[in-house]
């Protein structure tokens, strides 16, 4: 006679201040406690709709795909299971699709939060007595803490012991490989992004990227954001870092040095374009334009990992890159 659970979810949007959600998982058909207002879900979910397809990879993982009933933005999808039930599995598109949603009679949707806009989502899906949740994966800092989040949703599926399970080998993991550049003795420099709308977002010293560059034995280049969130830089500052950088990764779309050349000719003269380090995590693209670092790196932080290892010590490891590909 499992209990039922209450799951809490903290800030799950970016800028989100003491914003607290409570989500009950309920069992055996039990009611939530008196003066519960957040939504009840019931355990065992068997149709969910993704928000993000960060949220498919993790169902992936614990091997419960097949419980999918529909996503958003079908087409950058890359995921197996779903690219092979097309047909079935509907679209919600970017915003949210309600009457699609009513027919598909969903146990859960999976949300994903930016800002308060989302208000109106969630007054909606009450309305409906549609069961929700928000998943705050993509503002967890530590890599290991993002994948974490499959554990959150292997108690949705009433599987938890598997999601502990399966989750538990991905630290072994990563930290097999992070122990390998312990004791490396020349750490590269690394500089991340291209400019987006005349802007050059910068990840700060505590993210997700700058954790893994770390881990993986180099040092990212930018110290001045120790914020919580990414920040722009000036341009001419992101000129000036690109021609000290040993390593230049996550560029944009570019897939080789020429396209990244035509995306401003200041580039040609970035240290890692002369010296052919350039990299970028486009190595898996679908035909349909989705790229499947956005979604499964989520759960393989530890093939990420992997990845940089290769990049910036490749006589540390030797497999072939699997996200990233190197720019020619």
């Amino acid at each position: 006679n499992v209990q039922s659970t209450l799951i809490q979810v903290f800030n799950p949007w970016q800028g989100a201040k003491d914003v607290e959600m409570s989500y009950f998982i309920s069992r055996n058909g039990e009611q939530a406690p008196a003066g519960f207002t957040g939504p009840t879900i019931p355990a065992g979910a068997k149709q969910i709709v993704c928000m993000s397809s960060s949220y498919i990879a993790m169902l992936d993982a614990l091997g419960q795909a097949d419980r999918i009933v529909a996503v958003s933005g079908i087409d950058y999808v890359s995921n197996p299971y779903i690219i092979a039930h097309k047909d079935s599995i509907k679209d919600m598109g970017p915003e949210m699709n309600y009457e699609l949603l009513l027919g598909l009679k969903p146990d859960v949707v999976l949300l994903y939060g930016i800002g308060d806009a989302q208000t109106a989502v969630t007054d909606k899906l009450k309305e409906l007595s549609i069961p929700y949740m928000y998943v705050g994966e993509y503002l967890e800092e530590s890599p290991l803490g993002k994948a974490e989040w499959m554990v959150a949703l292997s108690e949705l599926t009433d599987s938890r012991e598997k999601g502990i399970e399966i989750f538990s080998e991905i630290p072994k993991r990563y930290q097999t490989l992070k122990d390998l550049t312990a004791s490396v003795e020349q750490r590269p420099t690394v500089m991340f992004n291209t400019p987006w709308n005349d802007s050059w977002i910068m990840p700060s010293t505590k993210s997700y990227m700058a954790q893994l560059v770390n881990d993986a034995g180099a040092d990212y280049i930018y110290k001045e954001n120790t914020s919580n969130s990414s920040a722009p830089i000036g341009l001419e500052t992101a000129y000036g870092l690109i021609q000290k950088a040993d390593y230049w990764i996550n560029v944009g779309m570019a897939s080789t040095l020429d396209e990244l050349k035509a995306v401003n000719p200041k580039f040609t003269d970035a240290k890692s374009v002369r010296e052919k380090t350039a990299y970028n995590n486009n190595l898996r693209l679908t035909a349909t334009g989705g790229n499947e670092y956005w979604e499964s790196a989520v759960v393989r932080p530890d093939i990420v990992l992997r990845d940089l290892i290769h990049i910036f010590h490749p006589e540390l490891v030797s497999d072939s890159l699997y996200y990233y590909r190197h720019l020619e």
